[in-house]
């Protein structure tokens, strides 16, 4: 019993402590190489240096309304990623937030007025 408790609590600490992991694993990799494993993005986008942010979306719709399970964006909203790319192709940095706007709307304008969730470097 012991060892079964033991054993659950090492599986939930890995998961736990790899969601951004995730992410981090992506610095320094190839533009191609992520689009090979993630699929296209939804959107590219420029930054003021000419670098690239590739915006992947989902739409998440919740069926418990509370603020804890969405936030505050609501009964529905969209988890964004976006992988921020170099000219040598290289990803150097992400980020991930939640919004209710929709992927059509987000400009770069935008992106430099919200807050990240989560940054790398």
């Amino acid at each position: 019993m012991k060892k079964t408790l033991l054993l659950i609590a090492i599986i939930f600490l890995q998961i736990s402590c790899s969601t951004n992991n995730v992410h981090d694993r992506w610095i320094g990799e190839s533009k191609q190489k992520l689009i090979k494993v993630w699929g296209p993005p939804i959107r590219v986008l420029h930054d003021e240096k000419n670098n690239e942010i590739l915006l992947y979306a989902d739409q998440i719709f919740t069926t418990n309304h509370s603020s804890e399970i969405s936030g505050n964006a609501g009964p529905y909203y969209w988890k964004y990623d976006y992988m921020y790319v170099d000219k040598s192709g290289k990803i150097i940095s992400w980020r991930n937030e939640k919004q209710k706007f929709p992927p059509q709307s987000v400009d770069v304008k935008m992106l430099s007025m919200t807050s990240a969730s989560n940054t790398s470097r």
